[in-house]
This record gives structure tokens, C-alpha cells and sequence, in this order.
């Protein structure tokens, strides 16, 4: 049959298992707020993305508006106003390669070029063609920035900026300024992009205009499908797509209000999860490592604890045995606490057990404590063949002081004949009040011979006079000795040979002339 019982929980189990109770809506939070904080990293991250494309749409607007204000100024030469075409021609020329325009061209109504400083004054220029941009500023009388095209003479891809100008004797023209790709691209280059970004400049038909990588791959390829469909549905937005040569990406788009050209920031799938997840796993381990120390932590109280608490076995058996339980700090307040309770209990058991066994009087030892001790002595005595003596003293004039001076002198008479008898004995014996005024002695390993000694000392420091309540009191003490094995082999017998000893002493001691 098994009687074993199931394993208590320990005190420090206990302490984890409230520890991971505490812990696990904290760790539930934490991984909502770990997956909320992804969540507000990556729009945090979109939202700067988006800053930067809305920035970079600026500074196009801002290509463009300067291009403007060049045609613009341009526009007031005198030249032109004089119809000096050759002056105007130089002078647009210089103008060119100042703002680091392409070329310039002024064209009448019908689209025929009057002016084109790519070609030199009087060359042969293009038949008369009534372009888009052309048509635009003719029936707008607005500024026109055109598309992405390739360029008739250069045979390069450009995109003009038109603005509208009147020639002489009032007819309609328009004077332009073409720039090439690669200002749009030195633009991206100066704009210090993280290494992985991708970012493109799409003209209002999607066609790309410039890239931070491989512009000379990509200029004038089409914008996929995917993307030209996000671009018709919101100027800014950001969305996942993949490039022209197939690689998944995030992409950030942003309009520009003037040209209605869009810059597009592609940011690599790849790199973007793996930058978002190195934060993901910093908040990861960081929370893990905080719920280990937390976890560590209680293990370690709880180990303090627990042995604050043990620390209390050992008091608690002692006490149980019936030994003095010393104080001690246990390094918890409550163990303290038990510890204090332990030796007040011990304090109180060890003077319960004092009392069982004295007298309350003269603290000398009681009856029982007296026939417990001369009963184990004797024994002893029988088995190691030790001699022993018993000794009985009656106190010759208590009943007279004691009735005359009062009980109290009486219970101080009683107190200085224990005392003096015990300053006479050695740790060894045994010094007891039976009752009243009769009190007996045990002599452990005493020859008859230091027994009469001992018997001629207690005697006369007995005799000597008492200084109670300011009377000089003479007591005396009659006394009645029995050794052992010659008077007795039984504690009763030794008990009545002292007593008989004792009352025939008594007896000389009265017959004895004063």
C-alpha cells in the first residue's frame, strides 16, 4: 500500500507561479503594444517616406518654375520686341547655357521654330508642327510643361517648359525651354537617398523621367500597370508593387501640384521588413529579458524566503525538546516575528518547567525534582559503585520566629537558609525545600567523611544569626545525614535513615545545654 503523499508546493514555486500570474497580462500587453508599435514603426516610416517623395515633388515644381521665370524674363528682350531674331537668338543662347537649359525655342502659332539655339542662326529647322504643349498655350494663353519626348534634332529625351509670347504685329507665339533627363536626375542624386531606395520621376503619362539607379536603363520605359492605376487614384499614397525588373517593393508616391509629375520612392521589401523586424526583435528580447529578471528576481526572494523560513525548523524542534531557544534575526520581518514567538515560548515553557520543579520561595528544588534526582543518583551510584550521601535539615527556631516576627520574616528566614546553603554546596549536588522548614541535600560522590565535613560547615553557617527587619535573629538547623550503600541500597531506606538522623540530632540539640 503507498502511503506517501502528494509533494506540498514549496513556498517559492508559490512565489513564481503568483509572479508568472502577475506577469502574463503584462506580457499579453506588452506583445499588444510590440505588435502596436510595429504597426505605428512601419506608418511612422511610410509617413517620413511620403514626406520626402512630397519634398522631392517640390523641387520639381521648382525646376520648372525656374524655367519659367527664365522664359519669362526672356520674353522682354528687345530683341524679340524688334524682331532682331538674330540678337534674340544669341542672346537666348547665352541664357541657355547659364541655367543649364538644353535649348530654346520660339515658334509662331502654326508651330513653325523661328528660333532654336540647339542649331545655329539661319539653319535649316524643323517643318512647322502644331505639337500638344503648342496647342495647350495657344488655346490656354497659360504656361505648358510638357511629357517626357524625344527630341526631333537631338534625337534625345527632353521635356519643355512653354510659355506664350506675342510676336510682331500682334500674332500669337510661344517661346520654350527644353531641358534634359539628366537634370532631373542630378536633382534625385543630390537628394543622398539610403542605400536601398529607389526613387523615380514619372511624367503625367507614367513615363520615366529619371531614377536614382539605373536612369540609363529605365528612362522612358512605361510605369506598370499596377502602378499607373495607384497613380490615377490618388496623387499621394503608398502601396506594395514590385520595380521594372521584378523586385518586390513598398512604394511612396507623392504629385506635384504644377506639373502634376509624380515622384516615386521604392523601398525594397526585403530591406524595409528586415530594418522593422531588427526593432521588433530588439523590443522582443528586451521584453523577454525584463520578464526573465523578473522571473529570476522572485526565484531568488523566493529562496530568501524560504530559507528565512527553515531557519525556524531548528528553534521550533528545540523547543520541542525542551531546550533554550536563543534569539536570532532570520532576515524576513514575519520569520523574525515566529523567531520572537519561539523564544518567548520558550522563555515561558522553560520557566513552566522551573517552576514544575522548585520551590517559589527560595528557588531551591521541590520534592519531586528533589525524588527524581536522588532516585536517577542512586542508580548510578549502584551501577558505577560511587558513594552518595543524603542529607536532612530542620531549621531548629522557624515555628518561634516565624510566629513571633511574622510570616514575612519567616519566608526571608527560609530565603537566606537556602541561600547560605546553597553558597556551601558544589554544582554536582542537590539542595531542595521539602515543605515548611525542612530541606535536604544530595551529595553526589561523597565519602563519609567530606559528608561530615560538609554536615559541620552547614551547620555552623546555618547557626549564624539572621539580619531580618532590623532583628538579629538565631535560627540554628538540625541536621541528619545517611550515606549510601551502608545506610541503604533503596531510596526509601536512605530517605528514612536521613530523617531518623535528623530528628535524633534535633533531639541532642535541644538536650545540649544552652
Amino acid at each position: 500500500m503507498n502511503n506517501s503523499r502528494p509533494r506540498t508546493p514549496s513556498i517559492r514555486s508559490r512565489l513564481l507561479y503568483l509572479v508568472v500570474a502577475c506577469l502574463a497580462p503584462a506580457a499579453l500587453m506588452a506583445a499588444l503594444l510590440i505588435a502596436y508599435d510595429y504597426i505605428q514603426a512601419r506608418n511612422a516610416f511610410i509617413t517620413g517616406a511620403m514626406s520626402i517623395a512630397r519634398a522631392n515633388a517640390i523641387e520639381v515644381d521648382k525646376e520648372f518654375a525656374l524655367l519659367e521665370s527664365t522664359l519669362t524674363a526672356l520674353a522682354t528682350s528687345p530683341s524679340l520686341e524688334r524682331r532682331d531674331l538674330q540678337a534674340f537668338h544669341l542672346q537666348a543662347g547665352r541664357v541657355a547655357q547659364a541655367q543649364n537649359i538644353f535649348n530654346i525655342v520660339l515658334e509662331d502659332g502654326f508651330g513653325q521654330q523661328l528660333v532654336n539655339t540647339y542649331r545655329p542662326y539661319g539653319a535649316v529647322l524643323p517643318e512647322p508642327a502644331m505639337g500638344p504643349a503648342l496647342r495647350f498655350i495657344h488655346t490656354r494663353d497659360a504656361t505648358a510643361i510638357s511629357n517626357l519626348f524625344v527630341g526631333k534634332l537631338s534625337k534625345r529625351h527632353i521635356a519643355s517648359v512653354g510659355i506664350p509670347v506675342d510676336l510682331a504685329g500682334g500674332r500669337f507665339g510661344a517661346l520654350s525651354a527644353t531641358v534634359t533627363v539628366e537634370r532631373f536626375n542630378a536633382l534625385l542624386r543630390q537628394q543622398n537617398y539610403p542605400e536601398h531606395w529607389i526613387t523615380s520621376v514619372l511624367d503625367r503619362e507614367g513615363s520615366v523621367v529619371a531614377r536614382s539607379a539605373e536612369p540609363e536603363r529605365f528612362v522612358g520605359h512605361k510605369a506598370l500597370p499596377k502602378v499607373m492605376a495607384h497613380l490615377r487614384d490618388a496623387p499621394e499614397q503608398a502601396f506594395e508593387t514590385h520595380t521594372l525588373d521584378g523586385t518586390p517593393l513598398l512604394a511612396v508616391t507623392a504629385r506635384a501640384a504644377a506639373s502634376q509629375w509624380t515622384v516615386a520612392i521604392g523601398i525594397p521589401l526585403a530591406a524595409l521588413n528586415a530594418e522593422l523586424n531588427r526593432k521588433l526583435w530588439l523590443l522582443v528580447l528586451s521584453t523577454v529579458v525584463l520578464l526573465g529578471a523578473s522571473l529570476l528576481g522572485a526565484w531568488r526572494i523566493g529562496t530568501r524566503i524560504r530559507r528565512s523560513i527553515r531557519s525556524l525548523v531548528a528553534p521550533a524542534m528545540a523547543l520541542g525538546s525542551g531546550e533554550c531557544v536563543a534569539a536570532a534575526a532570520y532576515g524576513l520581518r514575519e520569520a523574525d516575528e515566529v523567531g520572537e514567538a519561539l523564544v518567548k515560548a520558550s522563555s515561558m515553557h522553560a520557566k513552566a518547567r522551573h517552576d514544575a520543579t522548585h520551590d517559589p520561595l527560595t528557588g531551591l528544588a521541590n520534592r519531586a525534582m528533589f525524588s527524581e534526582f536522588l532516585v536517577r543518583q542512586v542508580e548510578l551510584c549502584a551501577r558505577s559503585g560511587a558513594p552518595l550521601s543524603l542529607l536532612y535539615l530542620d531549621l531548629d527556631r522557624f515555628k518561634f520566629i516565624n510566629d513571633t516576627y511574622g510570616h514575612n520574616a519567616g519566608d526571608l528566614l527560609l530565603k537566606g537558609a537556602a541561600t547560605r546553603l546553597q553558597s556551601l554546596l558544589r554544582k554536582s549536588d542537590l539542595a531542595a525545600r521539602l515543605g515548611g522548614d525542612e530541606f535536604a541535600v544530595v551529595l553526589v560522590g561523597s565519602s563519609a567523611a567530606d559528608t561530615a565535613t560538609v554536615v559541620q560547615k552547614l551547620e555552623h553557617s546555618l547557626g549564624l544569626p539572621y539580619q531580618i527587619e532590623g532583628h538579629a535573629l538565631v535560627a540554628g538547623a538540625s541536621i541528619g545525614a545517611a550515606t549510601y550503600p551502608e545506610c541503604g541500597e533503596r531510596v526509601p531506606d536512605l530517605v528514612a535513615s536521613a530523617d531518623h538522623a535528623m530528628y535524633r540530632r534535633k533531639t541532642e540539640r535541644r538536650q545540649a545545654p544552652a
